[in-house]
């Protein structure tokens, strides 16, 4: 069953999502990023080939050539994406196909609406018999781009 986690609190979503993801890909993890539009499949792209400063984060579209040897998938396209290790779900609906997923992560920040719609998909994953975890991260530093 898949493991679903959920982050809250934290102070910046694209920088978590960096942190969290260079965290996945130094474990040894594969990782597909799930967006839900193309302009934030753009904004993510960017993102994440300039974080951390030091740095990048390899990752390429599901459709690229190099999509089997690349650890980080970055699609908004979800029946494009092969399963992997991990998925972070970078929408506010809950995941199509994520039980073909080993893990599932949600990352929440501050913002009343996201929290919402994240309380919403909390809700639907324990009606599918999910139980989620969730880690505060107010009291972390999501500061530092290292």
């Amino acid at each position: 069953m898949t493991e679903i986690s959920f982050y809250f609190n934290v102070r910046s979503r694209e920088l978590a999502l960096c942190q969290l993801v260079g965290k996945a890909l130094a474990q040894g993890k594969s990782v597909c990023i799930l967006t839900g539009s193309e302009a934030s499949t753009q904004a993510l792209d960017r993102l994440l080939w300039e974080t951390p400063a030091t740095g990048f984060l390899p990752h390429c579209l599901a459709d690229a050539i190099q999509a089997t040897q690349t650890p980080i998938i970055l699609d908004h396209r979800v029946e494009l994406l092969r399963p992997r290790d991990v998925l972070f779900n970078w929408t506010d609906h809950v995941a199509p196909r994520f039980s073909e997923f080993a893990r599932l992560i949600e990352i929440v920040d501050s913002d009343d609406e996201l929290r919402l719609a994240a309380r919403q998909r909390w809700a639907a994953y324990k009606q599918l018999g999910h139980t989620p975890t969730a880690t505060d991260m107010s009291s972390l530093t999501a500061s530092r781009s290292d």
